[in-house]
């Protein structure tokens, strides 16, 4: 119960927020900015003993190919390689960011080590969709984590994630990203989720601060401005105050669902048609019982007491409470559906399930996600 009040207060406290205009640059980007995905293989070692194992053959042949490399042959069979791991690397390079800056690195095990806790990657080139490499990657692991396995391999003890390490600042960008917004005369801006109002919405705010119609919803995402005559050498001015103008975004009403946590997330939009709910569940619990029935026989003789037979029976009890139809009524908003579910006295798990269930009866006006 302390669950769903505190689930209801939650929501209750989003749907009671007002309601603010949101600045172009927090809810849009221009185009031209967009992120470089870089991808690169590596080995991670100066690992305890938890590294790759004898079945993950391309992370042998890596160390043998490394180590010629450095005009060091050594037979495949000889080497032992539970101290390395071999790992994806993953990246992004933003636009404008200049050769020798330094960007963030994901480090991910693709074999089958136990723990990247305590390595350093060696030095690997990070590419993008092109073929071209942007950036090299190099450092210790910060993982976050802790791994542990008794001697006897049985017991073990682990915290958060230890497959996959970030390394802050861990590469060095060497050739800096195509793309950006100086290439053409107009600027145009994007939309991070697509929606007609909202692109309206955006162009009219322009419009609307330079009293001129320079902007121009051109679909649900892009929204075309052209640069005023006044701010024709003072582009990056122009830019720095069209991101910064407010204007309402439009949403759309959704419910987010994760069932493997029981958690549930309602915008402050979302609203519900009168249906009628009853909420019940059956539980059966099946108990084995056995008894002994006592023999005194030899007890004269020997003094003891010994068990001549047994006998098993099963105890079934199946409680099924009572349940209780409910009436919702029409919500308006996220509170009044909170107090309409915590009146069924319900868990969060419940709350997932009727949530479906209201959607496949057509009563919930919103869009339903489940993760």
């Amino acid at each position: 119960m302390r669950k769903i009040i505190a689930l209801a207060s939650a929501l209750a406290a989003l749907a009671a927020q007002p309601t603010f205009a949101s600045r172009i640059k927090d809810v849009a980007k221009l185009d031209g900015l967009a992120e470089t995905q870089l991808i690169g293989y590596g080995l991670v070692v100066g690992l305890k003993g938890t590294g790759d194992g004898p079945r993950t053959q391309f992370t042998t042949q890596s160390v043998v190919n490394m180590l010629r490399n450095t005009g060091i042959e050594v037979p495949r069979e000889r080497i032992q390689v539970r101290n390395v791991a071999a790992v994806m690397v993953t990246s992004k390079l933003y636009p404008y960011l200049k050769r020798g800056s330094n960007i963030d690195v994901t480090v991910s095990s693709i074999g089958d080590a136990k723990s990247l806790e305590g390595g350093t990657l060696l030095m690997s080139p990070l590419q993008g969709t092109d073929g071209e490499i942007y950036a090299l990657a190099q450092g210790a692991l910060s993982i976050g984590g802790i791994s542990k396995e008794g001697g006897n391999g049985k017991a073990s003890f682990s915290k958060n994630h230890t497959m996959v390490g970030e390394i802050p600042n861990g590469a060095i960008i060497q050739k800096e990203a195509p793309g950006g917004v100086m290439s053409s005369e107009d600027l145009r801006i994007s939309l991070s989720s697509p929606d007609y109002s909202s692109a309206v919405a955006m162009a009219k705010s322009i419009n609307a601060n330079y009293k001129k119609p320079i902007a121009e919803a051109k679909d649900p995402v892009t929204v075309s401005v052209a640069v005023p005559e006044e701010f024709k050498g003072k582009r990056m001015e122009f830019i720095a105050e069209v991101e910064n103008l407010d204007f309402l975004v439009s949403t759309v009403a959704r419910v987010v669902l994760n069932e493997k946590t029981g958690t549930v997330i309602a915008g402050g939009n979302v609203s519900i048609s009168e249906v009628a709910v009853s909420q019940g569940s059956i539980t059966i619990q099946v108990k084995d019982n056995q008894q002994g029935q006592v023999s005194n026989t030899n007890a004269a003789n020997s003094g003891t007491t010994q068990l001549s037979s047994t006998t098993q029976s099963t105890d079934i009890n199946v409680n099924e409470p009572k349940a209780e139809m409910k009436v919702l009524p029409t919500s308006s908003n996220v509170a009044d559906l909170a107090k309409s579910l915590n009146a069924l006295g319900v868990s969060p798990r419940d709350i997932i399930a009727i949530f479906t269930a209201i959607k496949k009866a057509g009563a919930l006006n919103a869009e339903l996600v489940v993760m």
